[in-house]
């Protein structure tokens, strides 16, 4: 559902490793075009895995009505798609299949009892609880629903895999690898888990330099359709602070009336390590990727998330003092007080200090070794 490149970078990184000790890779993507671009340089075959249209209204109480409502609802829909990965999975015979929030991969290989692996954030690899716990914690749900939900999805799936009684059956006999760093983990409280920390890879960007301006150094990444944008940009402007920023689906020909002489955007991505490294502020939508980057070179963080998924880290974060955010309840044009605690507030920036000195020299090429050699040793 997002841009694809928080999902699709990790994986070639991983599968770079898995070709330097010898292994022969396929990757099956939804964004088909996309994937060809990332690892048809490895010498990758990509093929297209079928895609589902999202049908689905209204909000999720836990990740089991999300699985159900995003796809699994539609049972002769949902009964294809296993078939289609069942059959495909027989022709391959892989040796471990690794998947990122590929629910039904995943159950295929169930059924074929291929060895198989996740990967992914705490979003979609939730605590092994029964019944999953809820999506908003902003919240106070009723446990007979969340385990209502819990039963709607399991009665589809065992249709396909009798066994399945609960989520956590969804993912038995699966390596997980939780791919984010402890304060990441969009739900504070799961069962003993390793955090293996986040898989940071950079997609070439464009070069950049810091309009004129004075104050703190800001960078913008948001969707053209942020309802927090346009306040946002009249905020910088009038504050004439030196800000860049990408905002995806922006078109060049809107872009110019939206700029000053302080505030440069573009419709191509930046370099983002280097952004990281000079930026005092960072504006983004809450995505994984970028937020941990932000974050752990010691950036501010103003969070303004599109989605659930970036709505529940926003919530996270900033319940540990880590980030400023404007909730999607909440009049948009929060955006300009918000914006203003975050680049003033003396105790955000003492937790963000404290954040990027506890994991200061973080690498995470250590991390795609690890999942590598886990999966090869899971294979046999």
């Amino acid at each position: 559902m997002g841009g694809g490149w928080g999902h699709l970078l990790p994986l070639r990184a991983i599968a770079r490793e898995f070709i330097r000790r010898g292994v022969e890779v396929v990757v099956l993507a939804r964004e088909e075009e996309k994937a060809r671009s990332i690892f048809f340089p490895l010498g990758v075959e990509v093929a297209a895995s079928p895609e589902w249209t999202i049908k689905k209204t209204g909000f999720s109480l836990n990740y089991a009505q999300c699985v159900w409502g995003n796809g699994y609802c539609d049972r002769k829909r949902f009964l294809a798609h296993f078939s289609w990965w069942r059959e495909r999975l027989s022709e391959l015979r892989p040796s471990f299949l690794l998947t990122d929030f590929a629910p039904t991969a995943l159950l295929a290989a169930v059924a074929e009892q291929l060895p198989r692996g996740a990967i992914g954030t705490g979003f979609t690899l939730p605590p092994l609880v029964t019944p999953t716990p809820s999506l908003h914690p902003w919240l106070k749900l009723d446990g007979e629903a969340l385990a209502a939900a819990e039963e709607l999805l399991a009665a589809t799936v065992r249709e396909a895999v009798p066994r399945v009684r609960s989520v956590a059956d969804l993912f038995a006999g699966t390596v997980r690898f939780l791919a984010v760093l402890p304060e990441f983990d969009h739900f504070p409280e799961r069962p003993p888990e390793t955090y293996r920390g986040p898989l940071l890879q950079g997609v070439a960007g464009g070069a950049f330099e810091w309009p004129d301006g004075e104050g703190p150094k800001v960078f913008l990444y948001l969707g053209a359709g942020n309802r927090c944008l346009g306040g946002l940009l009249d905020h910088l402007r009038r504050l004439g602070l030196p800000a860049i920023g990408h905002i995806h689906g922006l078109s060049e020909a809107d872009r110019p009336a939206l700029e000053s002489s302080t505030l440069k955007l573009s419709t191509s991505l930046f370099e983002l390590d280097r952004a990281a490294s000079q930026a005092d502020v960072a504006v983004t939508s809450g995505g994984m990727h970028t937020a941990s980057r932000m974050l752990l070179a010691g950036v501010r963080l103003l969070l303004c998330p599109e989605q659930l998924e970036q709505t529940l880290l926003s919530y996270r974060l900033s319940r540990q003092g880590l980030c400023e955010w404007v909730p999607f309840w909440s009049d948009p044009g929060l955006v300009r007080e918000r914006f203003d605690a975050v680049v003033s507030s003396e105790a955000l920036g003492i937790e963000v200090h404290a954040f990027a000195a506890t994991h200061a020299g973080y690498d995470s090429s250590g991390t795609v070794e690890a999942v590598v050699r886990e999966c090869l040793e899971a294979a046999g």
